[in-house]
C-alpha cells in the first residue's frame, strides 16, 4: 500500500543560510541582557551589603563585639556600658572604657580605622584579650580592586562626635556618623574622578547619637 505525502514543506539551503545571522542578533541580544542583568544584580548585592554592614558596625560600637572564649560571662563593652571614651590626636581611635570594680585589671575596646579605611576593633578583659584586631566593617575580608579596598569609610577622621559632656570635659553624649562606599570596579583610563565615582561606586551615610551608659551627669 503507497501513501501519498502531500503538502510537504521543508526549507532550503538558502533559507537557513538567510536564518543564521538572525539567530546570531538575537543570541547576542539575549547574551547582552543577561550580562547587564548578572551586572546588576551583583552591584544591588554589594549596596545592599554596604547598607547592613555600616549599620552593624554602629550597633557593634553600640552594644560591644563579641569573641568566643574572650567575652564569654562578661559583659560586653560598648557605648551602652562605657563610663568614659577617649578620643587619639588623629580622632581615628575611640577608647571606650567601663566601669571596672577591681582596678587590677584593665577593661577597654578600641575602636579604629585601619590603613584601609575600614573599622576593626581589639579589646581587653583582664587577663583576656584580643591577640588581633577583628574587622567589624566590613563584614567580609578585605578585597581590593586595584589599589583601593572595595568597601571603605569615607570620613575616617570625623566618625565621633561629642555632643555632651559634664563639667570635667568628660563625655556624656556622642554623635556617631559614618559615611562608607562600595566600589564595584576599578576606574578606567580616561575616565575623570566623577565620572568614576557615579559609574564605579556606591555610598551611604548613617548617623546615630548614643548617651553613654554608665557616663555621670552632673546635676
Amino acid at each position: 500500500m503507497k501513501k501519498i505525502l502531500r503538502n510537504q514543506k521543508g526549507s532550503s539551503l538558502i533559507e537557513i543560510l538567510v536564518g543564521i545571522p538572525l539567530a546570531a542578533v538575537v543570541f547576542a541580544i539575549f547574551g547582552i541582557a543577561l550580562s547587564h542583568f548578572i551586572i546588576t544584580y551583583q552591584e544591588t548585592q554589594l549596596y545592599t551589603q554596604l547598607q547592613e554592614d555600616l549599620f552593624s558596625a554602629i550597633e557593634t560600637m553600640r552594644y560591644g563585639y563579641a569573641l568566643e572564649g574572650v567575652t564569654d560571662d562578661e559583659g560586653l563593652i560598648g557605648l551602652m556600658t562605657a563610663q568614659t571614651v577617649e578620643f587619639s590626636t588623629s580622632r581615628t581611635d575611640m577608647t571606650i572604657k567601663p566601669i571596672v570594680v577591681n582596678p587590677i585589671y584593665t577593661y577597654k575596646s578600641v575602636f579604629s580605622v585601619n590603613d584601609d579605611d575600614q573599622l576593626e576593633v581589639r579589646s581587653t578583659y583582664g587577663a583576656k584579650y584580643f591577640r588581633t584586631p577583628k574587622l567589624v566593617f566590613p563584614s567580609t575580608p578585605t578585597k581590593m580592586i586595584g589599589n583601593q579596598p572595595q568597601f571603605k569609610i569615607l570620613n575616617p577622621r570625623n566618625i565621633w562626635t561629642v555632643l555632651k559632656t559634664d563639667n570635667d570635659g568628660n563625655a556624656l553624649l556622642l554623635k556617631i556618623e559614618m559615611e562608607a562606599q562600595v566600589r564595584f570596579r576599578e576606574r578606567k583610563r580616561g575616565e575623570s574622578r566623577e565620572e568614576d565615582i557615579r559609574r564605579n561606586t556606591r555610598k551611604i551615610r548613617y548617623e546615630t547619637s548614643v548617651f553613654l551608659g554608665n557616663a555621670q551627669e552632673e546635676g
